[in-house]
C-alpha cells in the first residue's frame, strides 16, 4: 500500500534533502486537481522533475532518508558495496562537485584494526596524485560516520566488465594492465605498496582510463625504516585477496613489497584474458597452496582453451597470437613463485609490456552502470506493484538490510573481494540470537507451560497412586471423591521441579 502523502512528506523534509518551505512552494505550482494524492505519486513527480534521484526517493520511501546528508555532502546514489563498507556518489552542497564517498561499515569498524586500516588508506591516497590512481580530495567525519572523499569516476571495475562481457582481447588486456602498472610504479616510487591489486580494484572509466582503487591494505614505507605495519598486523595475519596474493604475502603480510604487487598484477592479467583466477580450488587453503606449489599455467594454452569453450575467439589473428606468445614470458616472470625470480620493480614491468604492444590499442569500452532514466523506470514500476513492501523493495534496489552485510574478516584472514565472501556478519549472528524463540515472551510462555504439563503427567505416571491401565478391572470401577489424590500447590511445584 503506498505511503500517505503526509508520511512521505515528513520523511522527505526530515531527511534534509528538501526543506519544508521548498517542498510546499514546489507543490503550490501544481493545479489543485493535479497535485499528487499519495506518497507514491509525489515520489514519481520528484524523480521525474529531477528534484530527487531514484536512489534518494528509494531511501526516503523506505524510511532511510536520514543517511542522505553527510556533513557538506548530499548523497545521490550508491556505487558499490562490499565487506568493508559502501561507496556512494555524492555532491558537495556548496561547491556542486560530484565525488565518491567511501564509508566504513559498522561491522567492519567493529573488527580489530579496521579503523587503523581506514586511516592508513587516507594517508596513502594523500601521497598519490596520478592519472592512473583515483584522486583523494578529503577525509571527513559526520557524527559517528567516517568517510573518504574521492574523485568520482564514471565507469566500472574490470571484474564486473569481465563477468558481463567475457575476457578481453589480448591487446586491450595488456593496455589495461600497462596503465595499472604505471599507477603502481608511481605509488611504489612514493613509498606505497598496494597489497590488494585485483580486477575488482581497477576501475575503467568511460574514456578508457584505468584507475587504481582501494588502498585500504596499502603499506606506507618509511624512508627511515620505521614501518607502520607493526601495530596493524599480528603474527599469522593474512591481508589481501587469496586469488591474487603472492606466496610470500600469504606466508607473512609484512614480507609484501613491490614484487608482491607485481605478482598480483600478473594474476590480474591472467583473469582479464581467461575470465578466471590462475589457481583454482574449492577451499582457500587449496588456492593458497596452488600459488605456492602448482606449476605456473601456460597463458597461451589457457587462453586458447577458454576461447574454444566460449566459442568466442580472444586470439583472432596472427598478430594476436604473436602478442600472446610474447606476453606469456612476461606473465611467467610476473608470477614467479620466488620473489627473487620476479621483476624487481614495476618500472621493468612497464618496459616489457610496452615492448609487447607494437600497434596502437583501441580503448576498452566499459560496461556502464544503468542510467538514471533506467533507475527511474525500475523505481516507478516497483512502487506500482500491488505486492509492494518496503522490505522487498529495498532488497531489490540494493538497499541491503543490516543482516545482509558480509564479514570481510574471517578470524585472522581477510578476503576483500565481495564476490568470494561466504561468511555471515556478526550482525546476523546477533540478530539470529535476538530473534530466537526464547527472546519472544509469548513463545517462551508456551514452552514453559508445555514443559510444566509434561512434568506433571510424568509425575502422575510414576506415582504409586497414579492412573492404571485402561483395561484393568479397577479402572472400570467408578471412583469416589475420597479415592482421588489431593495435594497443595507447594507440593505440586516441588514434584514438578
Amino acid at each position: 500500500m503506498p505511503l500517505t502523502i503526509e508520511r512521505f512528506t515528513q520523511r522527505l523534509t526530515s531527511s534534509g534533502v528538501m526543506a519544508e518551505d521548498e517542498l510546499r512552494e514546489w507543490l503550490d505550482k501544481y493545479p489543485t486537481g493535479k497535485r499528487p494524492r499519495d506518497g507514491e505519486q509525489l515520489a514519481r513527480e520528484l524523480v521525474k522533475r529531477k528534484r530527487l534521484t531514484a536512489y534518494q526517493a528509494l531511501e526516503i520511501y523506505t524510511g532511510k532518508g536520514e543517511s542522505l546528508v553527510l556533513g557538506n555532502y548530499l548523497v545521490l546514489d550508491k556505487i558499490g558495496e562490499g565487506g568493508m563498507g559502501v561507496v556512494l556518489k555524492a555532491e558537495h552542497r556548496r561547491m556542486r562537485r560530484v565525488v565518491a564517498l567511501k564509508i566504513m561499515s559498522g561491522v567492519a569498524l567493529s573488527t580489530r584494526g579496521a579503523m587503523q586500516r581506514f586511516e592508513r588508506e587516507v594517508q596513502a591516497v594523500a601521497k598519490l596524485e596520478h592519472s592512473n590512481i583515483v584522486t583523494a580530495y578529503d577525509a571527513d567525519q559526520a557524527g559517528d560516520t567516517s568517510f573518504l572523499v574521492m574523485q568520482f569516476v564514471e565507469g566500472e571495475d574490470l571484474s564486473a566488465i569481465i563477468k558481463k562481457s567475457g575476457p578481453l582481447p589480448v591487446d586491450r588486456a595488456v593496455d589495461c594492465v600497462l596503465q595499472a602498472a604505471r599507477g603502481l610504479e608511481f605509488a611504489h616510487q612514493n613509498g606505497v605498496i598496494h597489497r590488494d591489486i585485483k580486477p575488482h580494484n581497477l576501475l575503467l572509466s568511460k574514456d578508457g582510463v584505468v584507475k587504481i582503487l582501494d588502498l585500504g591494505l596499502a603499506r606506507i614505507e618509511d624512508p627511515l625504516g620505521a614501518n607502520q605495519e607493526s601495530t596493524l598486523t599480528s603474527t599469522g595475519a593474512v591481508l589481501g585477496t587469496i586469488d591474487y596474493m603472492s606466496p610470500e604475502q600469504a606466508e607473512d603480510t609484512k614480507m609484501a613489497d613491490a614484487r608482491s604487487d607485481v605478482y598480483s598484477l600478473g594474476c590480474t592479467l591472467f583473469y582479464l584474458l581467461t575470465g578466471r583466477a590462475p589457481y583454482s580450488g574449492d577451499t582457500a587453503m587449496k588456492r593458497l597452496i596452488g600459488h605456492r606449489e602448482a606449476p605456473i599455467p601456460s597463458l597461451v594454452e589457457v587462453v586458447e582453451a577458454e576461447s574454444r569453450k566460449r566459442q568466442r575467439p580472444t586470439v583472432d589473428s596472427a598478430a594476436s597470437r604473436q602478442l600472446l606468445a610474447a606476453l606469456d614470458s612476461v606473465f611467467r616472470k610476473m608470477v614467479a613463485k620466488r620473489s627473487a625470480d620476479r621483476y624487481s620493480s614495476m618500472t621493468q614491468v612497464v618496459a616489457d609490456l610496452q615492448l609487447c604492444l607494437t600497434v596502437p590499442v583501441a580503448k576498452v569500452t566499459p560496461v556502464m552502470v544503468p542510467s538514471e532514466e533506467t533507475k527511474l523506470n525500475d523505481f516507478l514500476s516497483k512502487i506500482s506493484d500491488p505486492n509492494f513492501t518496503e522490505a522487498s523493495f529495498a532488497s531489490q534496489f540494493g538497499v541491503l538490510p543490516e543482516d545482509a552485510v558480509t564479514v570481510q574478516f574471517r578470524g585472522e584472514v581477510s578476503d576483500t573481494d565481495p564476490a568470494t565472501l561466504t561468511s555471515v556478519s556478526a550482525t546476523v549472528k546477533r540478530r539470529a540470537k535476538t530473534n530466537a524463540w526464547w527472546h519472544d515472551p509469548n513463545k517462551l510462555a508456551i514452552v514453559i507451560t508445555v514443559a510444566v504439563l509434561l512434568a506433571f503427567l510424568g509425575w502422575l505416571a510414576s506415582s504409586p497412586k497414579g492412573t492404571v491401565s485402561p483395561g484393568s478391572e479397577e479402572n472400570r470401577k467408578p471412583k469416589g471423591k475420597s479415592e482421588l489424590r489431593t495435594f497443595s500447590s507447594n507440593e505440586w511445584l516441588h514434584n514438578v521441579a
